[in-house]
């Protein structure tokens, strides 16, 4: 196999209408921001029934319990109290006690102020309006509706909580306890130093044994957490618990975030991606694909929370993706030298809510997955001279959706990506050794288009235009064509510089087979000095900003439309030529890591 064929980028998602075309080298977690907070909530057993909003989906705590000691209340339920209050929250999570209500609707004597939370209690706090979800957040404490009982009033709805570190993911901490008193829905609050409080997603409380994950902390972070059974719109919370977060192996490559502007930047909190362990030594292309890939999941400070890599195995798992079938990652396993039977491995970030591995035969360099779990792939490189477009369903089904018929532009069937187009049911294939892009009807098997060199391509504006060694080509939800691209003056072979490789954006014109090119990101030095032997790849985010990576080059950077960089990570080696470091694979941002442990297939 030729160098060139190593660097083939697989899979990949988006849409279609009018096609954006970059060029370069290339749910529900934790919830910290919400609407606007209403005044905390009295305490249990207060004579005010407060509805401010908790954690969760606030930005900011309510008012402050009141200090006064409450008096006794006639039997009324917590929180609604009798003609005189009942415990009243100390202010500022003061042990202030009031003496109990006589029996208060679920709650013995005096429980509900024993201890004040700091920004909880409100003497009579008024709702808050409801906010939409925190970023991220699972509907746990989303909102401002919902009251909080004082802290420990939890305790009574739980028992037998055990805190343990993840013996598959050390990053994960997992919680276990039972459900003594059923609830409408119970989950995880928790936070670590300089951390928002953050949920995980809400289950229903019923009685028994629960098991829970926490999610987004970095390795060997101290973590404090809480049960919340949430019950008649009332949060009950167990006293503090603590446990502490494992460290990254020392094994996973260590990025470096240099940037970050949180107010241009998406937002998104986390980014998922993969990397290989490339050499420290790498001078060139030849270094790669020989070495163990992680995948990986970054806070926007660098900080890993989420790992996963195959022991010492080198198989090839380059282009994690989320499952469009479930709640769940997928990746391709294939040995670069085409030994073994190649696979895709599904999982849940915590590797035991659900992991399965597929057989998929001839999976070659690329994968993605369609809405019913059905994989698409290609077949090149393990069928060659025969190359097809092949889909298997869940059940296992392989058919036939397309033969590349080896002529004309055609002329090399080599494709480094498959990429799923839902809105119009299209695969793009991208064959970089013919400069080529083609779009097939996954239904009929049609050619829909071709864009690139070749008869009957697309034309380009502004022209003369081309594309040279391009990577994952894909279609952004506006319809717009993304791709990673060489300038149509440099060679895949052209020796290393800044300003040969660019990250390229389409309008397709489908009356007048015409692609217009309506943005670029790369080809000026003000864009940076990166540059990509092979791979990179541009994914459009839900704000608008792209996300490129530069492949070989171990650097990712968030842009703006403007052409801004607001976030800038970076995966280096020590070699002196600055060009070649760790090599990058897939990435996308993500700010719901619940999404992803959610459990298996649909």
């Amino acid at each position: 196999m030729t160098i060139a064929r190593q660097f083939g980028f697989g899979g990949c998602f988006a849409s279609c209408a009018a096609l954006l075309l970059v060029v370069a080298s290339t749910g529900c977690q934790p919830s910290d921001a919400g609407g606007t907070p209403g005044a905390g909530g009295a305490s249990a057993g207060s004579s005010g029934t407060g509805t401010g909003g908790g954690f969760g989906g606030s930005s900011t705590t309510g008012t402050a319990g009141s200090s006064t000691t409450g008096t006794g209340g006639s039997a009324a339920p917590v929180g609604t109290g009798g003609t005189s209050t009942g415990t009243g929250g100390g202010s500022g999570g003061s042990v202030v006690t009031g003496t109990g209500g006589s029996t208060g609707g679920g709650a013995t004597a005096g429980m509900g102020g024993t201890t004040g939370v700091a920004g909880r209690g409100g003497t009579s706090g008024t709702a808050g309006t409801t906010g939409a979800a925190g970023r991220g957040g699972s509907g746990a404490g989303t909102g401002g509706s919902t009251g909080s009982a004082g802290a420990g009033a939890g305790d009574a709805y739980v028992s037998g909580v055990t805190v343990t570190v993840s013996t598959k993911v050390t990053t994960i901490l997992i919680v276990t306890w039972t459900q003594a008193k059923a609830a409408d829905q119970v989950f995880l609050e928790f936070s670590f130093a300089g951390s928002s409080v953050m949920t995980s997603r809400a289950v229903a409380g019923t009685t028994g044994a629960h098991r829970d994950v926490v999610l987004g902390v970095p390795g060997a972070t101290a973590v404090t957490l809480r049960v919340v059974s949430r019950m008649g719109g009332t949060d009950y919370k167990t006293k503090d618990y603590t446990g502490t977060t494992g460290a990254v192996p020392s094994g996973m490559p260590k990025p470096t975030v240099s940037m970050y502007d949180a107010t241009a930047a998406s937002s998104d909190r986390w980014m998922l991606g993969a990397v290989e362990n490339s050499p420290n030594t790498c001078t060139d292309d030849s270094c790669y694909f020989h070495s163990v890939w992680w995948l990986y999941i970054l806070d926007r400070q660098g900080r890993v929370v989420w790992y996963y890599a195959d022991g010492t195995s080198t198989d090839v798992s380059s282009f994690p993706q989320i499952a469009r079938d479930g709640e769940y990652l997928f990746v391709e396993k294939r040995n670069f030298n085409l030994s073994g039977t190649p696979s895709v491995l599904k999982m849940t970030l915590d590797r035991e809510t659900y992991s399965a591995s597929v057989t998929v035969p001839d999976l070659s360099d690329g994968v993605d997955m369609t809405t019913d779990g059905t994989l698409l792939y290609d077949t090149e490189e393990r069928t060659r001279p025969n190359s097809e477009l092949r889909q298997m369903t869940r059940a296992g089904t392989v058919t036939t959706i397309w033969k590349c018929p080896t002529t004309g532009m055609f002329n090399n069937c080599y494709s480094n990506v498959v990429s799923w187009d839902p809105a119009t049911d299209t695969v793009l294939l991208s064959f970089p050794e013919s400069n080529n892009i083609a779009q097939i009807d996954r239904k009929t098997g049609a050619l829909v288009a071709t864009y690139g060199s070749g008869t009957g391509s697309y034309t380009f504006s502004p022209s003369p235009w081309n594309f040279v060694w391009q990577h994952y080509a894909n279609i952004s939800p506006q319809g717009t064509l993304l791709v990673s691209s060489h300038l149509p003056q440099y060679t895949k072979s052209s020796p290393e510089g800044p300003s040969q490789h660019a990250f390229e954006e389409f309008m397709i014109d489908r009356t007048n087979k015409r692609l217009t090119r309506v943005w670029i990101f790369g080809d000026a030095a003000s864009d940076g000095p990166e540059w990509a032997a092979s791979r990179g790849e541009a994914v459009r985010l839900k704000n608008g900003n792209t996300l490129v990576n530069y492949g070989t080059g171990g650097v990712i950077r968030e842009v703006t439309p403007a052409k801004k960089t607001v976030f800038y990570v970076k995966f280096d080696i020590t070699s002196t030529n600055d060009y070649f470091n760790r090599l990058v694979g897939h990435n996308f941002m993500i700010d719901d890591l619940y999404a992803l442990n959610g459990g298996g297939p649909k």
